[in-house]
């Protein structure tokens, strides 16, 4: 598995997210995926703020429609 060039790299975008306070932690989670608007970080317990980062965009999946023999059971 090679590195990605140019053509291959995801399209990413400006993203509200939550990372931890402590120094040496990097530990951050996407705003819209926090469990509260003032989560504590996952690894260390500690207080996590609001900040900024660029991250690919995330693709949002359709649920995929059952079959009519799925539908039977």
């Amino acid at each position: 598995m090679g590195m990605p060039n140019d053509s291959q790299k995801a399209e990413t975008t400006l993203v509200p997210v939550f990372r931890c306070k402590a120094v040496n932690c990097n530990a951050w989670i996407r705003e819209e995926m926090a469990q509260s608007p003032a989560p504590l970080c996952p690894l260390c317990q500690s207080p996590m703020i609001r900040s900024m980062k660029h991250l690919p965009k995330l693709v949002k999946k359709i649920p995929r429609k059952k079959k009519e023999a799925d539908q039977m059971y």
